[in-house]
């Protein structure tokens, strides 16, 4: 993984094609799960600390784009900004996955993951991120459901949003409209 940060200004695209996933695709991001695993065990193996992974949650293929790079930098100033004091190491990588950014952090890994839940629930951006917790011996980052909240909902609709992936409720291009257009009101609100 090559160590990229990005300073672009946040242009919203017209219109994208979003193509399936090709065999090509699917190489690289299984690929590059077998190196995320490696990322987070050597970050815990040097730290012996809770790893953290932020990533847009963003619908389709085409993960890297101007709208997950601006979502995850907002999200980033908030992470940055709570957990300042907690932070030993920061890497952050373009991947398969879109933009996606490790962190170090002292203290207890399930109170990092309430942490991170609570910046998911009320950043107005945080229902397009998901921030994983991976506890120093445990092989699968930390779930919601450990911690007693309600599975995560689907963007358009009430349903869960594993439930409306995977029985495919909605088109990838109404779940990307529906996340543009949260990124374009929430810019015009900070403006």
């Amino acid at each position: 993984m090559e160590n990229k940060k990005t300073n672009e200004t946040f242009v919203m695209p017209v219109k994208q094609v979003h193509p399936k996933m090709t065999k090509e695709m699917y190489e690289k991001l299984v690929n590059y799960r077998v190196k995320k695993c490696e990322t987070i065990e050597k970050l815990h193996h040097t730290y012996n600390l809770p790893v953290i992974t932020i990533r847009a949650n963003y619908p389709g293929v085409l993960k890297n784009n101007e709208t997950t790079r601006f979502v995850i930098e907002e999200i980033r100033k908030t992470f940055d900004a709570f957990f300042h004091d907690k932070m030993l190491a920061e890497e952050t990588y373009d991947t398969p996955e879109g933009p996606t950014t490790f962190y170090v952090l002292s203290g207890d890994a399930r109170t990092l993951k309430e942490n991170a839940v609570f910046i998911e629930q009320n950043h107005e951006l945080g229902r397009f991120v998901d921030i994983d917790v991976y506890d120093i011996d445990e092989e699968y980052a930390i779930t919601r459901f450990e911690l007693h909240y309600e599975p995560r909902k689907c963007f358009l609709c009430d349903k869960s949003a594993k439930e409306c992936s995977q029985n495919k409720t909605h088109s990838v291009e109404e779940l990307i409209a529906f996340m543009e257009e949260r990124v374009k009101e929430y810019i015009r609100n900070k403006e």
